[in-house]
């Protein structure tokens, strides 16, 4: 440079492959803690009477799928408050729609828990 000005060049060694491995895997280990989390959430809200269908999310999900699933004869129409046991005797805190009430509740919980993950990952 002609003004007495300085330049540098700079050049970057990346590893495209070694870092998209180290981000799925601190995706895949976020979507496990979160599942796990979400089924805890969920449950303080779900029906209980015998504890069936709240085990069964623990049961069924597995975590780091992405998807909590509650499977008994009966979870469906509990979900949709269709043949809700609206007793509060056994869970005070049972409410039709389990999830969105979770959600509601922790769901920025949920959104930091995944952003810490990944960022610690």
């Amino acid at each position: 440079m002609n003004d007495g000005g300085i330049s540098f060049d700079m050049k970057i060694d990346f590893d495209v492959r070694k870092s998209a491995g180290r981000l799925s895997e601190a995706v895949h280990r976020a979507q496990v803690k979160l599942d796990m989390q979400v089924v805890k959430d969920c449950n303080y809200y779900v029906p209980l009477k015998t504890g069936v269908l709240q085990k069964s999310a623990q049961i069924y999900t597995v975590p780091g799928s992405g998807e909590i699933v509650y499977r008994t004869p009966y979870a469906k129409r509990q979900y949709y408050g269709l043949h809700f046991d609206h007793s509060k005797q056994n869970n005070p805190n049972a409410c039709p729609k389990w999830f969105e009430a979770a959600k509601a509740r922790k769901g920025k919980q949920w959104k930091e828990l995944v952003e810490n993950e990944i960022k610690c990952g």
